[in-house]
């Protein structure tokens, strides 16, 4: 019995020591870049001249300088006011079609135009754009 405990724990570290670096490999939650999420943003589908209904996008920006974080989390209301501004400029370009998004690398691209103004450039390294919800137009 007494050699078996001492055996059990070789065992079981060697296990563990095995298995950190396949968890390593699969990404750890950690190695996450930081992002900032734009709150949902809410768009009128137009058609005929009358609000028909309405579709929300969410905006999530992937910061590559991560030293850089706070400044474009402090900047949230502006991003919120250019990204609201280019997905109106994607509507009236035609990017934006009955709510959705029919050319989501313009409308990429207007953003980060946005961001670049803002911040500069390598600050913001991507933009998630997902539509999210549709709902009737009110009544």
């Amino acid at each position: 019995m007494r050699g078996f405990l001492p055996a059990l724990c070789l065992a079981l570290l060697l296990t563990l020591t095995s298995a950190l670096p396949a968890a390593a490999n699969e990404g750890a939650p950690g190695a996450l870049p930081p992002s900032v999420r734009i709150k949902p943003l809410m768009v009128p589908v137009v058609n005929a001249g009358r609000i028909e209904k309405y579709t929300q996008v969410e905006v999530n920006l992937e910061i590559g300088d991560a030293l850089r974080l706070g400044e474009v989390q402090l900047s949230i209301p502006r991003l919120h006011d250019a990204i609201l501004t280019a997905i109106y400029k994607g509507v009236d370009e035609g990017w934006i079609v009955r709510g959705n998004i029919a050319n989501v690398p313009a409308l990429r691209r207007r953003i980060d135009e946005s961001v670049v103004a803002m911040f500069g450039k390598d600050v913001v390294s991507r933009i998630l754009i997902t539509p999210i919800a549709r709902q009737s137009s009110l009544q």
